[in-house]
């Protein structure tokens, strides 16, 4: 129904006279809705609305509470907010890839056609409420600039620890010392945690300052706030975190201790002065998931857990766990050393940052500032007795080398490299400058290992792929094998926060070093052959451990893809 057939239909039926249709035509501004044209002008307000979509199109009449609302963050990140309230409308769910929206013309074909165009969703369900159900829709699921500030209420919850830093007013300035900037701070630290975040970014931009939360492995928008907040909320975290807030031009890092709701939560911050101002980045993490956390409880598969078991309590030797940062290698060491730690074993730690302060562990904190570097440390450990020795990173051939003498020497070590698979780990070893035959002389197992999302339990749905396809990516193992496949429901559901994944599992590439392999090594071959041998001796490669909780119905083809090369 077009605006001018719109407008007869309310003078036939008696709301607005001819004379309003007249001046509501003349006044209407450009890309203006006649109907909100109509509300502004006061010819009609939202009980005539009501009542008139109550009369004459009650199949279009919105009947769900505001308050009830919920859209996954990655739906609104699509919606462009100057289009939805230009045109009043609201998002109010999104289900079988249906935007359903609430609008005070549901009849604005041209208006919903913008939205499709920008937001690319093709399928938009219009459905008709009053003026204020549209806009308090609207401010819940896009907070206007400024309010956030006053509608964060009290975080009582959050206990921060204290410094003993002196704070100069001069230095900090009013804006800093604001209760709505400390709220806030408060704010985002608590809503991180209850979501799940492992990460937090607050990233200044030209125009506006971004709140992203990377929960599950994926990055997402949750706030954005007025930029003229940045300093401020930059100098507040800087504070918590007992950096320099006067130095805006060098990175720093620091460190946040806070309890939220009696749970302890330590943040490693990063700040690095951009082109708009300084990007935060605070690293979650929970003393007490690292504590409580078992081997059993990775995601090892049967096989390759005794693989591992059987390297930790060697007495002597070096194991290595590879990946890129965020691979999940410190849970994986962290669950190795709870698994070792009794009193008649002395651990050693040398770590940059110590991750989680754990009872019964001697964890050095490295600082190269003042010469404690990870080299020192080791040499340092080995004067004091350990059993097990754990390097929080290789970053050297000095440090590669001692560690490698120290397990030559009767001691377990265990470290990490950031290399993409178990094989090139041992050639890089040998490209720092290690000795071929040190390497083969030392090493006892490298395991590489990335983090998959695992499908939400409540709305995973069977996977629809052609078996044909299936057989090919390695899912099926015959055309005959009856097997159930399951893949994330597209806009997921509550419980999943739309995304379709719940919490993450390691996938694990084991490679044990036998005597065959130790030759291999000491001849100098490449990550191929190592590779190569490995297979033949019934190491799975990461993609084909990934594709072995495919078939468990943990995850799916999707998201094995996009972690996992083949």
């Amino acid at each position: 129904m077009d605006e001018f057939k719109l407008l007869e239909f309310f003078s036939r039926i008696g709301y607005i006279t001819k004379e309003q249709v007249a001046k509501a035509l003349s006044s209407k501004e450009k890309d203006e809705d006649i109907v909100s044209t109509l509300l502004r002008l006061g010819f009609l307000d939202d009980n005539k609305l009501l009542d008139f979509y109550k009369r004459y199109a009650s199949n279009k009449l919105w009947k769900g509470n505001p308050q009830d609302v919920k859209l996954p963050a990655e739906i609104l990140n699509k919606l462009p907010q100057n289009i939805l309230r230009k045109h009043l409308i609201a998002p109010v769910g999104y289900e079988d890839n249906k935007l359903i929206v609430v609008m005070t013309n549901p009849f604005n074909q041209s208006a919903i056609n913008e939205l499709r165009f920008a937001s690319k969703i093709d399928n938009i369900l219009p459905y008709a409420s009053s003026k204020k159900v549209v806009e308090d829709i609207l401010n819940k699921l896009f907070p206007p600039e400024g309010t956030i500030l006053e509608e964060i209420g009290e975080t009582g919850d959050i206990e921060i620890e204290a410094t003993e830093v002196e704070l100069s007013p001069d230095i900090l300035g009013k804006e800093v010392s604001e209760v709505p900037i400390v709220r806030l701070a408060n704010f985002i630290i608590r809503e991180a945690v209850n979501v799940g975040a492992s990460d937090i970014h607050i990233e200044p931009q030209e125009k506006k300052l971004i709140v992203r939360y990377r929960v599950d492995g994926v990055l997402r928008i949750f706030h954005e706030f007025p930029v003229h907040i940045k300093d401020a909320v930059a100098a507040r975290f800087k504070i918590m975190s007992n950096m320099d807030i006067s130095e805006k031009r060098r990175p720093q890092d620091g460190r946040i201790r806070v309890k939220i709701s009696g749970k302890k939560i330590d943040l490693r911050v990063s700040t690095v002065p951009t082109v708009y101002g300084e990007k935060i980045v605070m690293r979650i993490q929970e003393a007490e998931k690292y504590l409580n956390v078992k081997l059993d409880d990775l995601g090892f598969e049967p096989d390759d857990l005794q693989k591992f078991r059987k390297a930790i309590w060697t007495p002597w030797g070096m194991i290595l766990v590879t990946g890129p940062t965020g691979s999940g290698k410190t849970t994986t060491l962290y669950a190795a050393l709870m698994e070792r730690n009794h009193p008649d074993v002395n651990i050693m730690t040398a770590e940059d940052p110590v991750e989680v302060s754990i009872p019964g562990l001697n964890q050095v904190q490295i600082n190269e500032r003042i010469g404690l570097t990870f080299a020192s440390a080791l040499r340092a450990f080995l004067r004091q007795d350990p059993d097990i020795i754990l390097i929080g990173e290789i970053r050297d051939a000095e440090t590669a080398e001692i560690g490698i003498r120290a397990s030559l020497t009767g001691h377990l070590v265990f470290s990490t490299l950031h290399t993409n698979d178990a094989s090139s780990s041992i050639t890089r070893l040998i490209d720092m400058g290690i000795e071929p035959f040190l390497v083969g002389s030392s090493l006892i197992l490298v395991v590489a290992q990335r983090l998959v999302r695992k499908l939400c339990p409540n709305c995973k749905i069977q996977d629809d792929t052609p078996r044909e396809a299936l057989l090919r990516l390695g899912v099926l193992k015959s055309m005959d094998e009856k097997i159930a496949i399951y893949k994330a429901k597209p806009g997921g559901c509550e419980q999943c926060n739309g995304t379709g994944y719940r919490g993450r599992i390691a996938v694990f590439e084991i490679l044990e070093v036998d005597e065959e392999m130790r030759k291999l090594i000491v001849k100098g071959a490449t990550a191929e052959d190592i590779r190569d041998l490995a297979k033949k001796k019934g190491m799975r490669t990461l993609y084909e451990a990934g594709i072995v909780k495919v078939r468990k119905g943990i995850t799916d083809i999707a998201e094995v893809e996009r972690v996992l090369a083949k």
